[in-house]
């Protein structure tokens, strides 16, 4: 077992003091990661990621290049980020998220488990007389996010807004609205003393 090589971090690669990688995962060039990170096993981080410090990343976490996680996040198990995307600071997402390719995601949001998210409303899939478009989704600052909720290319959910589980979000949420359903429509507003 010796000669089996743990790690798979790449010399362009910026791992500061204080983070701690577990074995089998891999690092790329041009990834920064911060101090007093902790990067759990078989994470694959793509190039020129950057991960804040004082952030948490699960077991098997995948992130293509250019994904931006920012300061004191937590990312679970099992979560994929497309690439493209910024996470603010603060934010929690659950396990076995799908974060597509060119989202905002604001600081302090919640996240919970089994939350899609897409970019391409025509499902382009390698047809050469369809263009593929990223129209990514964006989720602002303090929103939180119920289990099993699906968010649809160019949507934005508003500051503090809250998703009810398992909903569809087909348009934009207004800062504050509570809203749930398949399709998501705001049934009421989020009291001012639970707004970040």
């Amino acid at each position: 077992m010796s000669d089996i090589n743990l790690y798979a971090i790449d010399a362009g690669a910026y791992i500061n003091n204080g983070a701690s990688i577990e074995p089998f995962t891999v690092i790329k060039r041009g990834t920064i990661v911060k101090p007093n990170v902790r990067v759990s096993s078989c994470v694959r981080i793509e190039e020129n990621c950057f991960i804040g410090k004082n952030t948490f990343i699960g077991h098997g976490v995948v992130m293509r290049p250019n994904t931006v996680i920012g300061e004191n996040c937590v990312i679970g198990h099992l979560t994929v980020f497309e690439g493209g995307s910024k996470i603010g600071d603060g934010t929690l997402i659950h396990a076995q998220c799908h974060i597509t390719k060119g989202v905002t995601i604001g600081s302090n949001v919640f996240i919970a488990p089994f939350f899609v998210g897409a970019n391409d409303k025509r499902m382009c899939h390698a047809r050469e007389n369809m263009k593929f478009k990223i129209e990514g989704y964006t989720i602002e600052d303090g929103a939180r996010i119920a289990i099993g909720v699906t968010v649809l290319p160019d949507v934005t959910i508003g500051s503090n807004a809250v998703i009810g589980a398992g909903a569809i979000v087909t348009k934009d949420i207004p800062s504050n609205a509570i809203a749930y359903g398949v399709p998501a429509r705001v049934i009421g507003e989020v009291p001012e003393s639970e707004r970040v």
